[in-house]
């Protein structure tokens, strides 16, 4: 019986450790906002590029495909990794990677997918640097896939 116990708890144990793992690993899974929206809605790079150089924001193929709030949470994650880099290196206080991300998700909240929510541009949303195109005056910690 206590046998039955070990192996039950060793077993829930290791579950609850590779979903932590996999939580860990699919937050860091993306490093753009191509890769993210690639990933989320199952098309290709390429096809996403195509999209992409047609006009679409790449908020507006997230949303076609359902998947907006998943695709926003991606590039928040990609945000907070290189925010925290900027930390780490020195190039940013804890302080303002801190106020950079609440004001990405702020506006992120405010973003339809296709470039016309509240301080959203084609791009997706812009500002601080900060946005998913990083059109803003920043801190040049981003990056610009167009």
């Amino acid at each position: 019986m206590k046998n039955k116990k070990k192996v039950i708890t060793g077993c829930a144990l290791a579950l609850a450790l590779s979903a932590a793992t996999m939580t860990s690993f699919a937050a860091a899974a993306y490093k753009t906002p191509a890769e993210a929206v690639s990933g989320i809605t199952g098309k290709t790079l390429d096809e996403v590029t195509t999209e992409r150089k047609a006009g679409k924001s790449y908020g507006s193929i997230a949303s076609e495909a359902g998947k907006l709030g998943e695709f926003q949470q991606a590039v928040a994650d990609i945000h907070e990794d290189r925010l925290n880099e900027a930390v780490a290196d020195g190039t940013l206080t804890r302080e303002q990677a801190d106020a950079q991300l609440a004001a990405i998700r702020e506006r992120q909240a405010a973003c339809d997918g296709n470039g016309t929510g509240a301080g959203c541009g084609t791009g997706g949303c812009t500002g601080n640097g900060m946005g998913y195109h990083h059109r803003g005056n920043g801190n040049g910690l981003g990056y610009r896939n167009n």
